[in-house]
């Protein structure tokens, strides 16, 4: 994912955007699974709507099964 990102902020993205992340939620019949990246030398991360920390895990698993 983070070869995806990298393209993405050298080859799409816009001068104006802010630098890509990745998510990756899925769930199949025995597990959900949640998986992220940022991009390299990330120094800030801008949001329209964000919270002070990241949810764990755990958090985001019970997220996507509900």
């Amino acid at each position: 994912m983070q070869m995806y990102v990298n393209y993405f902020n050298r080859e799409v993205r816009l001068e104006d955007e802010n630098k890509t992340i990745g998510i990756i939620l899925w769930q199949d019949k025995s597990e959900s699974v949640v998986r992220y990246t940022l991009p390299e030398n990330n120094e800030q991360i801008f949001a329209s709507k964000y919270l002070t920390v990241l949810p764990s895990e755990k958090d985001f698993i019970k997220i996507i099964e509900n």
